[in-house]
This record gives C-alpha cells, structure tokens and sequence, in this order.
C-alpha cells in the first residue's frame, strides 16, 4: 500500500480551515454597524498575518505594514457592503493581496525575502512538506539559500506557495481568494516545491 495514499492530505481538516468562529461573525456585524471598537479587535486578530504575508511576498517590512494599513483602510471603506454569511477572512485576504500588489508595484524592487521574518517553525513546514528534510533546516547558510530560492518562483508560484505553506491556507481557501481550481493551486503549488527543493538540496551526481 503506498504511503503517501495512506496520509490524509490536510486540506480540509478543521486545525486547517479558517471558518468564521462567533467570535469573528459577531465582530464583522458590530463593525458593520460602525461600532470602532469591534473594528480595532478585527485588526488585532488579522494585522500580523497580513504584514507577514507582504513581507513573504517581498516587500520589506515597512512596506508589508504600509499594505497593512492600506487593507485595513480598504476594509474600513467597504465593510458596509460585506455580505454576512461569507468569510470575512477570505474577503480580508483578496484585499490584502491586492494592496500587496500595488505596494510591490510602488516599491519598484525585485521580490526579496528578509529571513528574518520567516519563522523558523515556517521554514520547518516548508521543506518539511516538500520533503522529510527538516534536519537539514540546522544549517545556518539555508536560511539565505531559502531566501534566495524563493525569488525563482514565478509570480503565481510564489503567491500560491506563500499561502499555502507559510500562510497555512488550504487549496479551497487559495482557491477562492486567488478565483483558482483546486487542481492549479496543487499544481502551483507542486511546481513551487520542486524548484525549491531542486534549489536548495540539488542532486549530486
């Protein structure tokens, strides 16, 4: 029996999904309503996520707080017309990525990756996913080969590995943000590791 047919992928597994809690449903409608302060603990609970998801799309972290910021001012406009009963955390996201987008295009710099604001935990899932190579995350130079190996992606490679492995978002959630088939946000998804595994642990011959 193969083992890889043995393990369930994590797709749609409930420590995966970002489902709407009560918590985030009751927040939206008061927010909706104009209430500040249910607005305020809706940018505490999603503004670290968004700031790390510029900075691993390349922006620096000046700049991932600027799109930050500029999301939240997107969401504050147009929240009004969010319509209750879908993900606020996927409306959230497909705005975030567009004002990461503009930020980028602002930026006028080539995508680049501060280590430092990939967590080691990340980084571990990462290539762990790719491979059962996690041992070899000990290596001090990795964390500039990971760097650099990240600016081999193509865009849509890039975006598509970022939410799924250091995002943790499943290929249902990617694919709605993204407006994607399941089957090519796998398939980015599968290129993307392969071309960081190829980078970064290269057959020897």
């Amino acid at each position: 029996m193969d083992s890889r047919k043995a393990s369930p992928e994590r797709d749609g597994s409930p420590e995966d999904s970002h489902a709407e809690t009560p918590e985030v449903t009751a927040l939206v409608a008061r927010a909706k309503e104009g209430d500040p302060e249910a607005f305020t603990e809706l940018m505490r609970m999603y503004e670290r996520r968004i700031i790390s998801l510029g900075v691993q799309m390349g922006l620096s972290r000046d700049d991932a707080m600027d799109a930050c910021q500029d999301s939240f001012v997107k969401v504050f406009k147009y929240i009004r017309r969010f319509e209750t009963g879908r993900s606020f955390f996927k409306w959230l996201y497909r705005i975030a990525l567009h004002s990461v987008y503009d930020q980028m295009r602002r930026a006028r710099s080539a995508p680049t990756v501060s280590i430092e604001d990939l967590e080691g935990a990340q980084l571990s899932r990462m290539v762990d996913r790719a491979a059962s190579i996690q041992e070899r995350l000990e290596s001090v130079q990795l964390a500039d080969r990971v760097r650099d190996s990240l600016d081999l992606l193509s865009h849509r490679e890039r975006i598509v590995f970022v939410l799924r492995d250091l995002q943790d978002l499943t290929t249902e959630e990617i694919g709605v943000i993204l407006s994607l088939s399941q089957i090519t946000v796998r398939r980015h998804c599968m290129s993307a590791r392969q071309k960081l595994r190829q980078a970064l642990f290269p057959r020897r011959t």
